[in-house]
């Protein structure tokens, strides 16, 4: 329940009162924006129940935009008659009869204000009786209600019968709760490490929201609401990039004062000390470089001057330098000119780069393929993401020479259309004897097989994690030439997604040149139409798969997308009917006692024609849960997996995400086995935690840089 901050008496001085909530909220505000809000100019924290409602029907009513300042809003609301009054008098009451979580905290004197509040409420409502006499009834009942209405402000839209349910509905609550639920344990009494870790894990808004409580709690969620901070040369919502020529917007002027925007907020940052200390991520956007691409380079109306992004330059470079706990850098469609690239080498605490369709400048480029007078050896985590219907993001390949100690690399590129091609001698000058994990996710067809050329010369002795992900079906033959590449690679784990045939030479060459794999994750595309990771079918049966695990010394975890009905894997769902589902609960959470009711592996192994000397299994179980009933039984899929790879821990299926996660574990004697199986809920946006052998989010985790790098 969302916090029940309480409303004063009808005819209490509210705006001299230190416990109002516009006051609250007025300190809360300011001009500048909080990290992650959409707005440039709002940052509403909404701490009572219905505010939120209130504050947007003001606003609607008045016909502003939703950035209006809520204190102003609020303070001039409580002159207005609103229903939202008397429903908080309700809703408050009954949160603490109930046990209602209360932001406001259920304390016994918060408690009298309110009973003290609802006995005068009740008293002057059961005053409003009716007489025989149907005129003066009529005349008499007009005036009470009106000076009723007045007193506890009441909109007239408001009737008797509707305020009588509401008046019903409390009284049945405190019927039934006749005891109030005053709180014992406050939020504050917890550890500082547990209430560090709910901020952690809470939403930006939830964090806003408690860090407005009390003094605590927004000391320890300070180091959280700041964490990311977004500067932005941004253009006005206002302003349409399709048809902005043909309006009387004098665009040079506008620039102007969108740099002053920028400039202001930079200054505030500067000169808040507690704040750009506590900033961990920090995000620098042009957002008329945005608009610039959706016109011609002739006449183009957001093409500013060279001269307008120097200051520009300054103000971005001016912040990165003053946030000396900063550890990732995210540039949005900026140009990784000379002096920003001197500032991110020269930032200490700095290791993670993003670069959002940006570009880096052609002087830049040809330095640093004659010298190494740019470089970062600093940043240990490169994230690169590319839009093929803007050429100049290609430029951002060149990221790898300014970053030559990396150890995660990510590369994403969306749009279907060509890039052009690389200098000749990029690739001979990119050393990253430092990668670890690589992550390529729809590359140019030019770029993976210069990719491909760079691994065959200069394969990174270190290389453990590499995923291939592309939406466009690739042939075997080229995903071959790739895992060619990688074999000199101490790799562990391995995934490809958009495998084309998927045929057994795949699977063969991977057990073959990779036998140390941790993780293994293959994904195919079932035709030219599907472009995500949804089930497919495969060429060959299942079980015809499972005898290429054999090469695999540590193999954990297996994933892929292999298409399969859930009650085509076994006839668990015919034996199940047989035994009139013995032992087994109607909703499927019960565990099966039948022994008829588990189908034979070792039949199943027959069937799938394993080998007889690889360790059998002679006994299995399955624990059945809401989530595993007893009509999803692909997870018996495993079952050949499991004989052909004994070090085998888990066993899914992808779809989207993944869909069945099935858990191993063997007992004592070697012969039994035991499967877990857990469905993923498709009523819910629920996913496993996966980041162990796949990435998260389009990039690996991200990993420290190295004490000593190559350059000193």
């Amino acid at each position: 329940m969302a916090s029940s901050q309480l409303d004063l008496p009808p005819f209490e001085d509210q705006h001299n009162s230190s416990n109002h909530i516009g006051s609250m909220l007025r300190g809360q505000t300011s001009k500048f924006a909080y990290p992650g809000s959409d707005s440039a100019f709002s940052n509403t924290v909404f701490l009572s129940l219905y505010e939120e409602e209130e504050y947007f029907e003001s606003a609607q009513s008045r016909g502003v935009k939703k950035e209006i300042d809520a204190a102003d809003m609020s303070i001039e609301a409580l002159a207005q008659p609103s229903v939202y009054f008397i429903l908080r008098l309700f809703d408050s009451l009954r949160g603490y009869h109930k046990g209602y979580l209360d932001l406001s905290g259920r304390h016994l004197e918060r408690y009298y204000i309110l009973q003290s509040q609802w006995n005068g409420f009740l008293c002057s409502f059961l005053k409003l009786e009716t007489t025989d006499d149907e005129v003066i009834e009529t005349s008499k009942q007009a005036e009470s209600w009106r000076r009723f209405r007045h007193k506890w402000r009441l909109p007239e839209s408001v009737n008797h019968s509707q305020l009588l349910k509401c008046t019903q509905t409390v009284l049945r609550d405190l019927k039934q709760h006749p005891m109030p639920h005053f709180q014992v344990i406050h939020l504050t009494d917890l550890p500082v490490e547990v209430l560090d870790n709910i901020m952690n894990l809470a939403s930006l808004d939830a964090a806003k929201a408690l860090s407005s409580a009390c003094g605590l709690l927004n000391e320890i969620a300070q180091r959280h609401l700041f964490r990311t901070w977004r500067i932005k040369l941004h253009v006005p919502s206002n302003v349409n990039p399709f048809n902005v020529e043909y309006s009387d917007i004098d665009m040079p002027v506008m620039a102007h004062y969108c740099r002053a925007d920028l400039e202001a907020n930079a200054r505030f940052v500067l000169s808040t000390q507690h704040i750009r200390h506590r900033i961990n991520k920090l995000v620098l956007t042009d957002e008329w470089w945005v608009n610039r691409r959706a016109h011609s380079n002739e006449n183009n109306p957001f093409a500013l001057a060279i001269d307008f992004y120097k200051s520009v330059t300054r103000t971005f470079c001016s912040v990165l330098k003053s946030s000396a706990n900063v550890s990732t850098l995210v540039l949005c469609n900026i140009e990784l000119g000379p002096e920003l690239i001197r500032r991110i080498s020269d930032t200490p605490s700095l290791h993670t780069l993003d670069l959002h369709l940006s570009r880096v400048p052609r002087v830049v480029r040809q330095k640093l393929l004659i010298g190494t007078s740019f470089v970062c050896p600093r940043i240990a985590n490169l994230r690169i993401y590319m839009d093929s219907s803007f050429q100049e993001t290609h430029s951002q390949w060149y990221a790898l020479l300014i970053c030559p100690n990396i150890r995660t690399l990510s590369v994403v590129q969306y749009g279907v259309g060509p890039f052009p091609s690389e200098d000749a001698s990029f690739w001979e000058r990119c050393r990253l004897d430092n990668l670890e994990r690589v992550l390529l996710d729809n590359v140019d067809p030019s770029d993976l097989i210069g990719f491909t050329r760079w691994l065959i010369t200069s394969p990174p002795s270190l290389l453990t994690h590499f995923k291939l992900h592309m939406d466009w079906a690739i042939p075997d033959v080229e995903v071959l030439a790739v895992l060619s590449a990688l074999r000199p690679t101490p790799l562990e784990i391995l995934v490809l997604e958009g495998l084309a045939q998927a045929e057994f030479d795949v699977f063969q060459a991977i057990g073959q040149w990779f036998p140390e794999l941790i993780a293994l994750t293959l994904v195919r595309r079932h035709n030219r139409n599907q472009h995500q990771n949804k089930l497919a079918l495969w060429p060959h049966s299942s079980w015809e798969y499972a005898k290429y695990l054999e090469g695999f010394k540590r193999l954990r975890h297996f994933c892929w997308n292999y298409l399969t009905e859930y009650w085509d894997a076994t006839p668990r769902a015919l034996i199940a009917f047989e035994s009139n589902f013995g032992g087994i609960t109607a909703d499927g959470s019960g565990v099966a006692t039948h022994s008829e009711f588990h189908p034979d592996p070792d039949s199943i192994l027959h069937a799938a024609e394993s080998d007889t000397s690889t360790t059998a299994t002679h006994l299995l179980d399955a624990e059945l849960s809401d989530e595993a009933p007893y009509f999803l039984d692909s997870h018996w899929m495993a079952l050949p997996f499991i004989a052909h790879c004994p070090t085998l821990e888990s066993f899914s299926l992808m779809d989207r995400a993944v869909d069945m996660l099935c858990s191993i574990s063997r007992s004592s004697q070697p012969s039994q086995v035991v499967l877990t199986p857990k469905y993923c809920s498709h009523l819910v946006d629920s996913c496993w935690d996966v980041q162990q052998w796949n990435t998260v989010g389009l990039h690996w985790p991200s990993l420290p840089p190295f004490l000593r790098t190559r350059d000193g």
